[in-house]
């Protein structure tokens, strides 16, 4: 059975803004279309990933491994993904605004979304699982 879920469609959805940056802008370099394929390739499989049921468990299954480590380290495995969104954000926003939105930076900063929502996906299923244990 699929499971969808919110992030299915904001994988998907950030993928479609993607791809139409790539579809409307005809000065692109042929580096930046390669970087925004890539990187809207990589959202479409998230999305398709994220129905399947493996990609749920996963996160379940190391958060209850988890459950034996000392509390340094179950805090640790919360503060990466935020750190890495905080660091991805502070990178991204002051360069593409900085840069008027410019098709370089917008092709250095089309990694972002992806990071970002794995990160924040990963965050809330592992509070789901921590409120409901």
């Amino acid at each position: 059975m699929r499971h969808f879920s919110v992030f299915t469609f904001l994988y998907l959805a950030a993928a479609v803004c993607l791809t139409v940056v790539i579809l409307e802008h005809s000065d692109i370099t042929p580096n930046q279309k390669t970087s925004l394929l890539v990187n809207a390739g990589l959202l479409y499989l998230a999305s398709i990933l994220s129905t399947f049921r493996f990609w749920h468990q996963g996160i379940l299954r190391s958060e209850a491994r988890l459950r034996d480590k000392s509390a340094w380290e179950r805090n640790l495995v919360m503060f990466l993904p935020m750190l890495l969104i905080v660091v991805t954000l502070v990178t991204a926003l002051p360069n593409l605004l900085n840069h008027n939105w410019s098709m370089h930076e917008i092709a250095r900063a089309s990694v972002g979304p992806l990071l970002i929502l794995l990160s924040v996906e990963q965050l809330l299923r592992r509070s789901q699982f921590r409120r409901e244990s």
